[in-house]
């Protein structure tokens, strides 16, 4: 079976409970959303809002991960009983607006009423979309320190360093490259 990709739509305050749990659940409870699920699919945590229904607007992707389970299974008792899937999320995601992903994902190119599309409170999503939401939300792997930088400049770094002539881009100031925000 094909893996697929797929974005649920809730506030912030409720996709950090699902994080916090590992699992994801349609924002109504509902089961349908979830039996077409399968293991190893993706899943976006997409949030308008920082809390429902009057929270500031966020408009922010804020999670990714995958299902980890093929069968949903259902929490609670009495009353309402949200279906759930288990979800293994990305450590350390960080939240990414959307409005710099617009012209890139498919899901709201050449729309200007993609959010249309998320009244259901999940859609499919393309791998390709999938893939741009998900570097969105991962932390940049840090880069070298400073101290690590000027060890190997002093040679200290490498134990044949006091033979091999330093690397050119050495000589160059050490200076930090601006990290890229939201």
């Amino acid at each position: 079976m094909a893996i697929r990709y797929w974005m649920f739509v809730h506030p912030l305050d409720r996709a950090r409970e699902m994080v916090a749990g590992g699992f994801v659940q349609h924002p109504w409870g509902d089961e349908q959303p979830l039996n077409v699920m399968a293991e190893a699919d993706g899943v976006v945590l997409y949030c308008p809002r920082t809390e429902n229904p009057d929270g500031e607007p966020l408009r922010s992707v804020v999670q990714a991960g995958r299902v980890l389970s093929d069968a949903p299974y259902r929490v609670g008792g009495r009353g309402k009983s949200p279906w759930r899937h288990d979800v293994q999320w990305l450590a350390d995601a960080q939240i990414a607006p959307i409005r710099p992903l617009r012209d890139m994902l498919e899901l709201t190119r050449d729309s200007r009423f993609w959010g249309e599309q998320l009244r259901p409170g999940w859609v499919e999503l393309s791998r390709r979309d999938f893939e741009i939401c998900e570097d969105a939300v991962r932390r940049p792997t840090p880069g070298p320190s400073l101290f690590a930088l000027q060890a190997e400049r002093a040679g200290l770094a490498r134990p044949d360093a006091s033979t091999a002539p330093p690397p050119a881009w050495m000589d160059a100031p050490i200076d930090r490259p601006p990290t890229p925000g939201w």
